[in-house]
């Protein structure tokens, strides 16, 4: 039998194992998984490895950004995509973000529009509810119905923040429709007052961030966004854990038994505190929330993954341009909290992870399996067997290569990653059978395919 596609001979690597073998293709779905495998087109992965396309569950690509910018972040759906497919990722989850008082599925289509036809992977969706009525619960059905299966609700940043009686109300709207609720997850009044103490004292540069936000005020919101949907019977994620603390809020509750699943960005793993402390231009740029922090927390995110407290790695990419990081007023409290991270996620996810002892199979896992898993599409995504998308990464993740923010793609080069070594070449992409990346050449077109139903 010929297949319309064969990847011969790669090491095939998912969350469950890693086997030599041939990946069949018919269409846009796999067809079989085996040995000796023949393809009218037959891509060559012998001495290379296979693993599933990585989902990132957590990007911000034309979005509005939070006041008082009222400008865009610098990545569009095209830009963002392209890049996405250089580095491995073959599906991303953003977010629509209706206005307060604009009804939630208008705010949703007007989302899609924004997609389709730039998009040259696939795309999910969260809609953020900013909306404290209550009557705009009325609307959670539809949305659900449109296919969006998670909410995200923020405990941060005024225009975004919600009382906790309207994230409670949010959950139990959620958890009637079977979705998932997902949270930004701090202190905000807390953060703010310590913002403004540190201001008085002209400390606001960006060796101030961690200050602000303490690891309590973290985890704080964390033990209370868990408490909360405790009460509302609803499923939990929260985004961005950065310390040990919060780790252990999560830990207690899957001990009970509650259904919790926490993320972990691949810079809060992997970038140093210490950059901020230097309180030059690139330490603005690494001015992000929940802030960078100091090595000990970062080891215990990495043991909260080892542990299976921590479910997923994403990027959380959400680029600016250099203004938007205020690098000349250096005003951490002013400065865009986004980091650049989309085309390199899955490189510095295994750089640190594999120092670590970690296999292919966890960052399949962290990168692949549970993203599909926590965003609904374990039916079409994150593993390599027969009826799944053909959506696959070839790679070679002995092969060692330094940043160079040149030779990236997304609009802005402006990178918390410049000059690092990293570990791991992407040596072709292929999304639903089709060849978006192939050995620096990039035939991707725009056929993205929104994930709703």
């Amino acid at each position: 039998m010929s297949y319309d596609l064969v990847v011969k001979g790669g090491l095939v690597v998912t969350a469950e194992q890693a086997i030599v073998a041939d990946v069949a293709v018919n269409g846009e779905r796999i067809a079989a998984v085996g040995s000796g495998l023949r393809g009218q087109v037959e891509l060559d992965a012998r001495g290379l490895y296979v693993i599933p396309g990585a989902i990132d569950g957590h990007v911000h690509l034309n979005d509005p950004t939070f006041p008082p910018y009222a400008v865009f972040t610098a990545d569009s759906f095209a830009t963002g995509t392209r890049a996405a497919a250089f580095g491995g990722v073959t599906t991303v989850v953003d977010f629509a973000q209706p206005a307060v008082g604009q009804p939630l599925v208008e705010g949703l289509e007007q989302r899609l529009a924004d997609a389709a036809g730039e998009a040259v992977i696939d795309y999910g969706l969260h809609l953020n509810l900013r909306d404290p009525d209550p009557a705009r619960l009325d609307e959670v059905r539809a949305v659900f119905e449109r296919g969006v299966p998670s909410f995200k609700l923020y405990m941060a940043y005024e225009g975004y923040r919600l009382p906790d009686a309207a994230i409670f109300r949010a959950m139990e709207a959620v958890a009637a429709n079977g979705g998932l609720a997902v949270l930004h997850a701090e202190n905000d009044d807390v953060i703010v007052e310590l913002s403004k103490r540190l201001a008085a004292e002209g400390k606001t540069g960006p060796q101030w961030l961690a200050t602000a936000c303490p690891p309590e005020a973290e985890a704080e919101a964390v033990h209370r966004a868990i408490a909360l949907a405790g009460i509302a019977r609803a499923r939990l994620l929260v985004f961005h854990l950065s310390c040990g603390e919060a780790a252990r809020e999560i830990a207690a509750a899957k001990q009970r038994g509650q259904d919790v699943s926490a993320e972990v960005t691949s810079h809060g793993l992997v970038l140093e505190q210490s950059a901020l402390v230097s309180g030059d231009l690139r330490a603005q740029s690494l001015a992000v929330r929940p802030p960078l922090r100091e090595s000990a927390q970062r080891e215990a995110l990495w043991a909260a993954l080892r542990e299976g407290v921590l479910d997923m790695v994403a990027s959380d990419h959400s680029p600016c341009s250099p203004a938007l990081k205020k690098q000349e007023q250096g005003r951490f409290d002013e400065a865009w909290g986004g980091v650049s991270g989309l085309q390199l996620a899955l490189p510095v996810a295994w750089t640190e992870g594999s120092k670590r002892g970690f296999t292919l199979q966890h960052l399949a896992r962290w990168m692949c399996e549970a993203p599909a898993r926590l965003a609904g599409l374990s039916r079409r995504k994150g593993a390599l067997a027969p009826g799944q998308d053909a959506d696959l990464c070839v790679w070679r993740p002995e092969e060692k290569f330094q940043v160079d923010p040149a030779k990236l793609h997304h609009k802005h080069k402006l990178t918390p990653y410049a000059g690092r070594e990293l570990q791991g070449v992407v040596v072709a992409t292929v999304v639903r059978g089709e060849l978006v990346y192939d050995r620096g050449d990039f035939p991707g077109a725009p056929r993205g395919q929104e994930l709703l139903k």
